[in-house]
């Protein structure tokens, strides 16, 4: 794996824009870890993805990060600051088999994978992708009489029992923040989702680039490649320039 050049940043923002969100992330790492190939990737379980996407946004942008969320009971915005490295846990291994066993049912299942994610319609509701997935990731499961069942016919308590254990399995795809708004003492805890935090960075970022390689582009005459060749320093200090 290695850091992203300016131009290369540039590209897959562009041919990312209108892709899903598991597939913004397999562009990001498609160009950061060329020694992977398509399937390589695609079968990484999503815990090892977002540990590798966390590593590729501490070298764009650094090791702390700003999250701004809103209070779900008095709507007053929270703004925090991270470290990087808090928001590392331990990721599933490739390849590794789970299995419970609960009320003389046996399931063995896998961690999901981002091909398992690109696998779901976009028409699918919320209750019909979770099962879309637990079939695809479920490898093998019983009752109590040995009988082999479908992940679809597993009663509701086993279905939930897998979930936990699924998570579980792979605490870096499932990173819970533990906030308190200062405003009402209201706590509770969110999400973080590194793909979708470290595209909007990069959203951001390529808008402020594109902005400077226009002021750039009508001072100098350059052309885009010769903005992004510049270091940051050097291109603020000709914005600073060139600004009336």
């Amino acid at each position: 794996m290695r850091a992203l050049t300016s131009a290369e940043l540039f590209d897959v923002w562009e041919r990312g824009y209108r892709q899903t969100w598991p597939r913004k992330a397999l562009l990001l790492l498609a160009t950061a870890c060329p020694e992977l190939g398509d399937g390589d990737l695609g079968a990484m379980p999503i815990g090892r993805r977002d540990g590798l996407l966390l590593t590729l946004r501490d070298w764009l942008f650094g090791p702390e990060l700003t999250v701004v969320t809103a209070c779900p009971a008095c709507a007053a915005s929270l703004e925090s600051t991270l470290q990087a490295d808090d928001l590392r846990l331990d990721s599933a291994s490739e390849g590794v088999v789970h299995a419970i066993n609960i009320d003389g049912w046996r399931v063995a299942f896998r961690s999901p994978t981002s091909s398992d994610l690109l696998a779901l319609r976009a028409d699918q509701d919320l209750a019909s992708a979770r099962m879309s997935l637990l079939s695809r990731c479920v490898i093998e499961a019983t009752r109590a009489d040995g009988a082999a069942v479908s992940a679809a016919a597993l009663p509701d308590n086993i279905v939930a029992a897998v979930a936990q254990e699924m998570a579980a399995a792979d605490a870096q795809a499932n990173v819970e923040l533990a906030l308190a708004c200062p405003s009402c003492g209201h706590g509770w805890q969110a999400l973080f989702d590194i793909v979708s935090f470290l595209w909007q960075e990069i959203h951001a970022w390529a808008l402020r680039t594109l902005r400077d390689v226009h002021s750039l582009a009508r001072a100098y005459g350059w052309s885009e490649a010769d903005v992004l060749a510049l270091s940051p320093t050097r291109r603020q200090i000709y914005l600073q320039l060139c600004r009336p």
